[in-house]
């Protein structure tokens, strides 16, 4: 089948490279003059820059990680100097337990909010009905560990107030431990059951976990896509229309057997006005505009952004800053030797206003920030602003209950939905999409 894929970021890069191994004639339409989307890495002043998401998960088995290897990426592994992590709350920085020693140990939480975590395993199930994330911890670990480990992890995701996603979309892992009696319960019977297997069908190779990110940036794994697809990219190339046809679509025009829309689902709305009914339903989802402010300093300026991945900040709190990645210490050759990269993340869901600031206004409350929580001294070696106004789908209530009727509206005109509005932000989650665009044409 020939396929128009409408979009080259990564959602789109990855589904024409699935639909084109599973047989189809697939081809990328990308209005700018680069592919590759919100993903890019890009170097100035010896600083290594990324303009969206900067890293992924090695365990699942049709991720990112995987999807590298096919295509010959090399990897790098975080460095195990990224293992503590940080949440500011009540005005102090405090550790992320990593254990149960170090739960027992930690500020982060007072007894009264320890106890309640400790009765997880006790809470009843949800019922049939979607919850926001907030409400799901809450209720299953207790207000205190709801704000001031559960919350600060989904700002991190969706840049966005817990209370707003979706549990069943935006975390469906945690939805299914929960339906299984809990996470402890939901753990050890998944662990069980894996022994299990170990034992009946004897041992299989692990798979590597851990946080990995291509060797020079993530803008390595969009690279090769392309290059993999080669004259099937089509840049500047906008698409005004998508439109129903008999066997097929037309697409400006022009007959195609399918076509798989992989831009935001605000954009596709616009084109396909000949179908409105799906036009509608794609007008439903919502993105939140971010900014990332880079700033470098040397070495001795922030003494502790030399250990640990970063820190996010809890709701609430003074400052403007929802959470600092120390991408030097993360990841090799990020930053010139001696000095430290930090990326500052703002606006989002909890803040949208924020990522319209000017850049000055921005790198200024990005330098209060770290100097009020890092102790960051002097004037920085490196400041910078990379801004998306459609930067972070936001997975709201009932999240899946609209894809499932946009994918129903678009898959009677032999049209295809991928991207991140749908069933996962991260690249993951994109790059494990592109079976489930194969399957959905297939399916027709």
């Amino acid at each position: 089948m020939r396929i128009a894929v409408i979009g080259g970021g990564l959602g789109g890069l990855a589904a024409a490279h699935a639909l084109v191994e599973a047989g189809h004639d697939a081809h990328v339409l990308e209005a700018a003059s680069r592919a590759g989307g919100v993903i890019e890495t890009s170097r100035v002043d010896g600083f290594v820059r990324e303009h969206a998401a900067s890293s992924f998960l090695g365990s699942p088995a049709r991720g990112a990680r995987a999807l590298c290897e096919r295509l010959g990426v090399p990897l790098d592994k975080a460095s195990p100097r990224a293992k503590r992590r940080w949440i500011y709350i009540d005005g102090k920085l405090r550790a992320l337990p990593r254990n149960p020693v170090e739960l027992v140990r930690s500020d982060l939480l007072t007894w009264r909010g320890k106890l309640d975590l400790l009765r997880e395993p006790l809470r009843p199930p949800r019922g049939e009905h979607d919850e926001s994330v907030h409400a799901f911890a809450a209720r299953r670990f207790g207000a205190e560990a709801a704000r001031a480990i559960v919350a600060p992890f989904v700002t991190g995701v969706f840049a966005a107030d817990a209370h707003d996603i979706s549990l069943e979309a935006g975390f469906p892992r945690l939805a299914e431990l929960d339906a299984a009696g809990g996470i402890v319960r939901g753990f050890a019977g998944q662990a069980a059951k894996a022994a299990f297997r170990r034992i009946a069908g004897g041992r299989k190779p692990r798979t590597p976990s851990g946080l990995f990110a291509p060797t020079g940036g993530i803008g390595a794994l969009v690279e090769a896509l392309a290059k993999k697809l080669g004259p099937r990219v089509h840049l500047a190339t906008r698409v005004g229309e998508v439109a129903p046809s008999p066997g097929g679509v037309r697409v400006d025009g022009e007959a195609w057997g399918a076509a798989v829309l992989a831009i935001p689902a605000e954009d596709a709305a616009k084109i396909v006005g000949p179908v409105p009914h799906l036009a509608s339903r794609l007008a439903a989802f919502h993105r939140a505009p971010s900014a990332i402010v880079y700033l470098g300093y040397p070495e001795a300026a922030v003494p502790r952004a030399v250990d640990g991945f970063g820190f996010l900040v809890a709701l609430g709190e003074d400052l403007r800053v929802l959470g600092v990645v120390f991408e030097s210490v993360v990841w090799p050759g990020r930053a010139p030797v001696g000095q430290v990269l930090l990326r500052c993340i703002f606006g989002g869901g909890r803040d949208p206003q924020a990522a319209a600031l000017p850049d000055a206004d921005l790198i200024a409350h990005a330098r209060h920030d770290v100097e009020k929580v890092l102790g960051a001294r002097g004037e920085p070696t490196h400041a910078s602003v990379v801004r998306w106004p459609r930067g972070i789908a936001q997975y709201a209530l009932a999240h899946r209950d609209l894809v499932r009727a946009a994918v129903t509206a678009a898959r009677t005109h032999r049209i295809a939905l991928a991207g991140a509005d749908y069933r996962g932000p991260g690249v993951n989650d994109l790059c494990a999409d592109a079976d489930v665009i194969v399957e959905e044409i297939r399916s027709w």
